[in-house]
């Protein structure tokens, strides 16, 4: 134990290293808050049926509310593009059976400005008029942890 108090004293008293500035006690150091920025994303759609443009809506109603993301207006300005091309799979029936529900082909490609996009993952999907939302948000949820597990490597490539 005596040593154990020793030690501790030791370290206590001792200079600092010549490379580790002492902060005084009457001085509070603070780290400047890092606004993270947003990832820019482009939607690139292609939804003729009801129920596939309502979800691309609800879709980019997401994106816009979204704290991590932001909507851009070209695929030139974005870090990634998501492709979204929805049809109606009962188009071909007449009367009611058409206009409930959509099938979507989803891309996430990784915005390349010398040539064609990176393919990083791919959905398909189907929604029910009544389940756009949670689609929406489950596919959002889906492309963002595609999107974080990008975004390391990307920030490594780019400082090179």
């Amino acid at each position: 134990m005596q040593t154990l108090i020793r030690f501790l004293l030791a370290v206590a008293i001792a200079p600092p290293p010549p490379n580790v500035a002492v902060i005084p006690p009457n001085v509070t150091v603070t780290m400047p808050s890092v606004a993270q920025e947003k990832v820019t994303v482009f939607l690139h759609v292609d939804a003729a049926d009801a129920v596939g443009a309502s979800y691309v809506k609800k879709l980019r109603d997401v994106l816009e509310t979204s704290t991590q993301y932001r909507p851009v207006a070209s695929a030139t300005s974005a870090q990634f593009v998501i492709g979204i091309v929805t049809m109606d799979p009962d188009e071909a029936k007449l009367g009611s059976g058409a206009g409930h529900s959509t099938v979507a082909a989803v891309t996430l490609q990784l915005e390349n400005a010398n040539g064609l996009n990176y393919m990083v993952y791919s959905w398909v999907l189907m929604a029910n008029r009544d389940r756009i939302d949670s689609v929406a948000s489950d596919l959002l949820a889906a492309i963002d942890k595609e999107i974080q597990e990008l975004l390391p490597i990307r920030a490594v490539k780019t400082q090179r």
